[in-house]
This record gives C-alpha cells, structure tokens and sequence, in this order.
C-alpha cells in the first residue's frame, strides 16, 4: 500500500467500530461508576453497624453517686465480628478525660460533635488503617458531654470491596464478549436490505435497466437507490442510442453494398483480359463479402441485445423443429463449402422448451455457420438434440482445429478473434451474438473439445418444459 493511502473499511466495519468503541468507552465509564458504588454501599452497611454498635455502648451509660457508669454487653461489640476476623477497639471519653478503653485510640474531634449524631471517620490505630464511629451523649448531672467511640479495621470491608468488583469485571468482560458476538449479527442482520439489493443487481442481465423497486427499500437508502436508478435510466437511453445508431448505420449500409456487389457482377461478366484487374476485382468482392458479413451480424447482435428479457415474451417452442430447420436452412450453404452436414435426433418426441423461435434461429444458426466456416477441408458438422426429464441439449460439433481451453472465455468477447483466425474472412461477432442469446433465452453454453479430440463441440442446455 501506498504512503498516505487511506484504509477502506467495509460499510459492516464500520458500524461495527462505531458501536464497539463506544460500549467500551461505556463499560469504562461504568466500571468507575461501579466501583465508587461498591465502595459508597460497603461503607453505608458496615457504618450502620458500626454506628450501632456505638450506640448500643452509648445506651448503656448511666450516673449513680455522681460517677458516670457503664455496662458494657457483649453483643455490642459481637455485633461486628466477621469471618475477617477484623479488630474492635472502643473508649468512653467525658470531656477530654478517659474513662474507659483503649487509651492511644485517636480522640474524637470536639468542634464536631453533637449531641444524639453518629460521626464516622477513618484514623489510624496501631499501626492500621480503622473505621471510627464517634457518639456524644449528655448525662444527667454531668457537665462534659459523654463520649463513646468504637473502631474497627478494615479487612471485611476491604475483601467484600474486592469480591464485588470482581464480580463488577467479570459481569462487565461477559457483557462486552457477548455484545462482541450478538454486535455482528445484528450489524449482518440490519444490512441485510443491502445484501438483498446487491443480490438483486447481481440476478440481472447484463442489458437490464429497469429500475430498482423501492418499496422493500429502507429510508436512509431510498435516496441512494433513486440516485441509482437515475443512473440505471441514462445508462439504458446511451446504451439504446448506441443500439439505434448500430441498427440504422447497419441497414443504411446495406443498400449501397447491394448496388457494389450488383455493379460487381456486371464487372465479372465483361471482358477484362488484365490479370491486375481481374484480381482487383476479386478482392473487392472479398472485401464487400466480408463487410456485408460484419454488417448482418451487427445487425443481429443489435437485435440481440434489443430484444426482450428472459420470460416476458417468451413461450413454448419446439425446439427439434426450429433445429431441423435451422439444420436444412445450412444445408445448400454446407455442401457448397466442401462440407457434410448431419442433423441427429436421439428421439421422435418433441423436445418443448421457453423461448423464441427467431432468437433461437439466430443462436443455433450462427453456431452451424461458424461450424461450417472454421471446419477443415471436406469436413463434418454434426448437429445434436437430445434431452432428459429436466433438459434439452443441442450440440454443434465440427472437425475444425477447435478453440484452446485458455481462450474459450474470450471468445465471447465482440470482435475476438484468434491469432490463426486473423486472415480468414469472419469479424468476432458470431460468438458474442450467441453469448448474448443464451442469456436471454436462459440458456446455458459450454465449450469443448470433439468427440474425437479435435474440432469443438459447443453444447447449449435449455430447461424443459414438462407436463404439456
């Protein structure tokens, strides 16, 4: 690839990047999310026991002669026990004097205390990070406010953090590798309408214009598909125009081409004892010949690619009759060139097909011509039909130097000739004229090598009509 040169993407990729970057942008986004969630929740429900813990301390304060009391119950503190086994400290502050606990507890901040309100704050303890809750309470007869604090560490609060995000990531890696599985086939699955239309393009002939229907068209391509059959339209009008200008150059043509070969006739029945003249004259009668030859063949290559697609107009022919008579159409023409010309029928019954009479006329008679043209000297032309349940098969066979297997696609090509070829009479539009029928009469040809390993058979396959 070329410095600079730009990377197209399918349509398909790109709204598969379109949407993929943005889920894991979006899973970003909500991973943060979820993990200060995770935090806030777990520090919301180990407060609460925390704080009731605290609380439940803080009811049990009581003064008798004076001297402030506590009864301090077990399940207090049990409350807080986990399986992390995390640490539980508590001290009863009044005022600024310890009255009860661990003494090197950090103290509770006295401008933020207040009365029946649950403070927390994390501090450090021996040398370990802790969660403290913090209860002031006003005891009867006691002038400082009554200061109960109970910390714990923070194992439990830690290993459910990360159990939860955990289970966050994994949740997430899942909801992206199935997006990453069901994307594409919901990307395939809303392009389908244009794998529909590509395969519509794709079934058309290739002289097909008409344009493409847009009632099972989606919005967002109705533009584009009206944009195409504006294009399809003056594709059809240049391409008629070429067909007109074919036809009526060709039959124009005709008319002085009759009153040449007519003046040429009278030439070779006067007396010209000049050898030069003589042979002059020869060749303007080859050359008239031959443009009279490439003047009926674009005729019919332009009738050809001018007449209607397969199915419309079509009906049930028989199709041995119109091969026969093709057959016996040849047949003068064939003896006078030196050649045999066999037509074989493999049975008496009628071999129906859809088609046209003149299209196939045309296609079997311009494969029996070329047969008889290119075979070699005093040579045979066998002509087939045969036919099973769901075909018909007509086979042109000679005895000519036949077609090489690599050039047998190119034949069909207009004005293709091979390089043996280029000095015999002929243009390279019998093949291209019956390449165009077959596709409008649904036909299929093929090329090969004769039954003897020399000459070519040209097989042409029609679908059979059963059942009339």
């Amino acid at each position: 690839m070329k410095a600079g040169q730009r990377v197209l993407l399918s349509l398909t990729g790109r709204l598969l990047r379109g949407l993929i970057g943005p889920m894991a942008g979006l899973a970003v986004l909500l991973g943060l999310g979820g993990a200060w969630a995770i935090e806030s929740l777990v520090e919301a429900v180990n407060d609460r026991l925390l704080g009731a813990s605290a609380r439940a301390v803080a009811e049990t304060l009581g003064v008798e002669d004076g001297e402030i009391t506590l009864d301090l119950p077990p399940w207090a503190l049990g409350m807080l026990e986990n399986s992390s086994r995390d640490n539980i400290y508590y001290n009863v502050f009044e005022g600024s004097k310890l009255i009860t606990g661990y003494p090197n507890l950090p103290p509770p901040p006295q401008a933020k205390l207040g009365d029946q309100v649950t403070t927390f704050r994390y501090g450090r303890y021996r040398g370990q990070r802790v969660r403290i809750a913090t209860e002031a309470r006003r005891l009867p007869r006691i002038e400082n406010p009554v200061i109960v604090q109970v910390a714990e560490t923070l194992e439990a609060r830690r290993s459910l953090s990360e159990y939860m995000l955990i289970q966050l990531v994994v949740l997430e890696v899942a909801l992206l590798a199935l997006a990453a599985l069901l994307i594409p086939i919901g990307v395939r699955w809303g392009m389908a309408p244009l794998t529909r239309l590509r395969r519509g393009m794709d079934a058309r002939k290739a002289s097909d214009f008409t344009p493409l229907p847009l009632a099972d068209v989606p919005r967002e391509l109705r533009d584009l598909v009206t944009t195409f059959n504006a294009l399809l339209a003056r594709l059809d009008s240049a391409v008629e125009g070429m067909r007109r200008f074919t036809a009526d150059a060709s039959h124009q043509m005709r008319t002085p081409l009759s009153v040449l070969r007519t003046h040429i006739g009278v030439l070779k029945l006067s007396r010209i004892e000049s050898p030069k003249a003589l042979e002059a004259v020869s060749d303007i009668e080859a050359a008239t010949d031959r443009l009279q030859r490439l003047l009926i063949q674009l005729l019919a290559l332009a009738r050809a690619e001018g007449a209607e697609p397969s199915g419309t107009l079509l009906h049930n022919i028989d199709l041995g009759a119109v091969v026969r008579a093709v057959a016996e159409e040849h047949a003068l023409p064939a003896v006078r060139a030196g050649i045999e010309l066999h037509y074989v029928s493999e049975s008496s019954e009628t071999f129906t097909v859809r088609g046209d009479e003149v299209l196939v006329t045309e296609l079997i008679g311009n494969l029996v011509d070329n047969a008889v043209r290119y075979n070699r000297d005093a040579g045979v032309v066998t002509i087939r039909v045969s036919g099973d349940a769901e075909h018909v098969v007509v086979e042109v066979e000679d005895e000519g130097p036949g077609i090489p297997e690599e050039e047998r696609d190119k034949v069909f090509t207009r004005f293709y000739r091979l390089n043996r070829d280029q000095s015999r009479p002929g243009s390279g539009l019998g093949l291209s004229i019956v390449h165009v029928l077959t596709q409008i009469l649904d036909a299929r040809i093929t090329l090969e090598s004769g039954s003897q390993r020399q000459g070519l058979l040209v097989r042409v396959v029609f679908a059979r009509v059963t059942g009339t």
